[in-house]
């Protein structure tokens, strides 16, 4: 069963994984991940976190959810949208040109398909997420490895300045990929400051003029490619290093 080109043809997806059809040859894959609580945000003694990661905090998500086992490529989009925006072209990567805004039109037409609901992930639900990865990457200085690094992620100078075919680096525990560079993510979040206590399923501002993405790129340096980092842009502007992941709701 092809699940998004060759690449994935050999991944054995176990029990905590779903597939959903958008057509008789392109699926979307989703990994289920746990409800739980964790600490999101950095530590000010980390130095290279940024302050917009201050506090760090404690999250709990009540519930499971699936998200995304890649980056949704330029292969699913044009199945679904009918048209490819992106200017690193080739089935298999990762769509980029997208806005936050394109990419609710993509999950209104999935929605419209009757075979689940979808929608980006908030912030906290793509940091548990990314984090569940457990990631080696830093030495007890808190130094970023690019050795190590590299195993995971398409990053600047290791991307040769383009985006790259999903799934070509190694997934974490959480058997994802691709959590950390290739392309910038899209959350659902508007962007604003952490608070300073414990939250149960945060949804971030209920206004603001820029939208969260997460993850850094292959244009990022490495200290950009960490599960904590953040980074924002207007919801209509779109990038050439700038994709999206998407969430299904447990039924």
């Amino acid at each position: 069963m092809l699940l998004l080109g060759p690449f994935a043809q050999s991944i054995l997806l176990g029990q905590k994984s779903k597939q959903v059809h958008l057509n008789d040859s392109v699926s979307i894959s989703f990994v289920r991940i746990p409800a739980g609580t964790f600490q999101m945000g950095s530590e000010q003694v980390d130095l290279l976190a940024q302050k917009d990661e201050w506090p760090r905090h404690t999250v709990t998500l009540s519930k499971d959810y699936y998200i995304g086992q890649f980056e949704i490529t330029q292969r699913q989009w044009s199945a679904l949208m009918g048209y490819n925006p992106s200017v690193f072209k080739h089935p298999d990567k990762p769509v980029d040109m997208v806005s936050w805004n394109d990419c609710q039109s993509f999950i209104k037409k999935l929605n419209q398909l009757g075979i689940g609901q979808f929608r980006l992930p908030t912030e906290a639900e793509w940091e548990r997420s990314c984090l569940l990865g457990n990631y080696v990457f830093r030495d007890e200085d808190g130094k970023i490895i690019n050795r190590q690094l590299r195993q995971y992620a398409w990053y600047n100078s290791r991307s040769e300045g383009k985006s790259h075919v999903v799934g070509t680096k190694s997934a974490g525990d959480n058997q994802l990929y691709d959590m950390m560079g290739n392309v910038w993510e899209w959350v659902s979040d508007w962007y604003g400051p952490y608070p300073d206590r414990a939250q149960n399923d945060p949804t971030g501002p209920a206004e603001g003029t820029e939208k969260v993405y997460r993850g850094g790129s292959w244009f990022n340096e490495p200290q950009a490619l960490r599960p904590a980092n953040r980074h924002r842009h207007p919801p209509h502007i779109p990038f050439t290093n700038a994709g999206f992941r998407l969430v299904m709701t447990v039924e």
